[in-house]
């Protein structure tokens, strides 16, 4: 591992001490790492895709509720064991999002808790049917911008 960041260093051109704090302040992680979301009490083996924008968590039969005059969704989603729960939370925005295809859909957002390792912090999190996806839980840039490196050839780097 010191090997790899010497040369990565070397590479990148970054004078030793600024290379070192860099990688101090971030979290390696793999291409594949549990997430939990523990306000769903639900735990998920996550896609890290550095490609995506925002993170998406699978979710069928959509229903938008109206709850107190606010926005809310209902939707199923499936547990790390396949089980279904059903969840209702409230819409934080919805937003326009682009497959690798050019496709656009709109889905919904909602802000919630995710726990990685020992970090947990509030994130936005959309709503897609990930159903022929073989990961329901996908961490986007939104979540890795300047607090995560990404080891692609590594995976479950912060534990099972």
């Amino acid at each position: 591992m010191k090997l790899l960041v010497l040369i990565l260093g070397m590479i990148l051109n970054f004078s030793s001490p600024a290379f070192a704090q860099l990688l101090k302040e971030k979290v390696l992680i793999g291409r594949v790492e549990w997430i939990s979301l523990p306000d769903f009490k639900i735990k998920h083996k996550s896609r890290i895709d550095t490609g995506a924008k925002t993170t998406s968590l699978h979710a069928v039969n959509i229903e938008e509720v109206e709850q107190r005059g606010e926005l809310f969704v209902k939707f199923q989603t499936l547990d790390s064991e396949g089980k279904v729960v059903e969840l209702v939370r409230k819409v934080g925005a919805t937003q326009r999002v682009s497959n690798t295809s050019g496709f656009v859909t709109r889905r919904y957002v909602i802000k919630e808790k995710i726990k990685m390792g020992n970090i947990e912090r509030e994130v936005l999190i959309n709503l897609n049917d990930r159903s022929k996806m073989e990961y329901k839980f996908l961490i986007g840039r939104n979540v890795l911008l300047g607090r995560f490196i990404v080891d692609v050839a590594r995976s479950h780097v912060l534990g099972d």
